[in-house]
């Protein structure tokens, strides 16, 4: 029996976002600390900015989905969460929990990249709300000091019905903001 596969009922999967590396950031420490617990996790790589739109991830993200069922636990962060959500609501995938990280479902207010604009609005649903039937729980963690607009990350939170956790100065969770290696507040969500 590989490691995990007595836990097959409850596997966690863990999504990276952007397109990186799925080395980057927090990504790694949080993955090893998922696996230490016996549950199996992924980190897919998906397509970056230059191939970067929803029908390119979903179809690199066709062979992760497979591990998804009813007891799995998402970890989206960034453009990732909202194509999670997209994919869920799309191919009517039901999951136990979606923990968003800095999630959005607009345009950046503060961004004077329209370009990224565009690539960001192939991700973009209409029916975000709809993630309410497809994961029992829901999760957004955010920072007035992000790069995308707090009011946009507070509506998808709104929309889903999520639990809130605002940390203050945590950026968009990423190196430049102290979560390099590391996202501690994140493990009470998912132990």
């Amino acid at each position: 029996m590989f490691k995990g596969e007595s836990l097959l009922y409850k596997k966690l999967f863990y999504y990276s976002a952007l397109g990186r590396h799925s080395g980057n950031c927090w990504y790694p420490w949080l993955k090893n600390h998922i696996e230490t617990k016996g549950y199996s996790c992924y980190v897919p790589t998906l397509p970056d900015v230059s191939n970067m739109s929803y029908d390119s991830w979903e179809k690199k993200f066709k062979s992760y989905a497979k591990n998804l069922n009813s007891e799995s636990v998402v970890i989206a962060h960034s453009i990732g969460s909202i194509f999670l959500v997209h994919y869920l609501v799309k191919h009517k995938i039901k999951i136990q929990k979606f923990i968003g990280v800095v999630s959005f479902n607009r345009v950046n207010n503060r961004d004077v990249n329209k370009e990224w604009d565009k690539i960001n609005e192939t991700f973009f649903i209409d029916n975000l709300e709809d993630l309410k039937i497809y994961a029992k729980q829901r999760i957004c963690f955010y920072s007035p000091t992000d790069i995308y607009d707090f009011n946009a990350l507070e509506e998808f939170a709104n929309k889903i019905d999520a639990k809130k956790v605002i940390i203050e100065k945590a950026g968009h969770f990423t190196a430049v903001s102290g979560y390099g290696e590391k996202f501690e507040e994140i493990l009470k969500y998912i132990d």
